[in-house]
């Protein structure tokens, strides 16, 4: 559509935000899908199990997925203008709608392995039948009005769409519940924008420039995510440190 209607630079720009915008969910969301969906098959006739298992593929992912997201938010002026040129600078908002499509979707990765995994994919293959029909509607007029920003909007709002339907599918299957579901998601954002405030005060009030600024950003951003995520496990036992460690010892 985007090289039909806009031409092939429009294409380029577009296929280019997409590839960095969707790191969330391709570096991250698709190596625990290989992981869990065994783990799933195994587990699916033991509910209290499968749910726990769920949710911590989800702590995990969500622990990951979402400070990425917000960092390649901020910060994809500034790599995009270093790495690339000022020539790929049209890019940048759609960029910065299409790395939330790709957060939404690496959430919506962890919903795919527990429905195939327990014999139910009927729900994933209803959702993304509508998915594909929220994005076929809206595409067209989107990008005749926005052009590839457009484009990144309908892609937006049709994986906004199928993941919520497959979160609620999950929950009812799982049982986990809307609060534990909720739960897992809120720490990592309310931590992300909190990093995602105090580079943005950085960019504004301190003159940085080159790739050492960026490296230094991205340094100062990293520091203050993880120390907000030791103070939840000091002191709301979040735990995520150390299901990490356990992580990374079972890879």
């Amino acid at each position: 559509m985007v090289g039909k209607v806009l031409g092939p630079a429009s294409l380029g720009f577009y296929q280019m935000a997409y590839l960095i915008s969707n790191l969330p969910a391709t570096e991250i969301s698709r190596t625990m899908a290989q992981v869990a969906f065994p783990v799933y098959s195994k587990l699916q006739d033991d509910l209290p199990k499968l749910r726990d298992a769920y949710l911590k593929a989800l702590h995990l992912t969500a622990f990951l997925s979402i400070p990425l997201a917000a960092g390649i938010f901020v910060l994809a002026p500034d790599f995009t203008g270093i790495f690339m040129g000022e020539k790929w600078i049209p890019m940048v908002p759609a960029i910065k709608v299409l790395v939330f499509a790709g957060l939404i979707r690496s959430i919506a990765a962890t919903t795919g392995p527990i429905l195939y995994g327990i014999g139910k994919p009927r729900t994933d293959t209803i959702w993304q039948t509508i998915r594909l029909v929220v994005f076929a509607t809206i595409i067209y007029p989107f990008t005749m009005r926005w052009g590839i920003l457009g484009t990144s909007i309908a892609g937006l709002c049709s994986i906004s769409v199928s993941t919520f339907g497959f979160s609620l599918g999950v929950i009812r299957i799982t049982k986990c519940g809307l609060y534990n579901f909720g739960r897992t998601l809120i720490l990592p954002v309310f931590n992300s924008l909190i990093m995602t405030v105090v580079l943005i005060i950085l960019k504004s009030n301190i003159e940085l420039t080159g790739f050492c600024s960026l490296i230094l950003l991205v340094g100062v951003g990293t520091i203050i995510y993880f120390l907000i995520t030791k103070l939840y496990d000091r002191f709301f036992h979040y735990e995520i440190g150390e299901f990490v460690r356990k992580s990374l010892i079972l890879r």
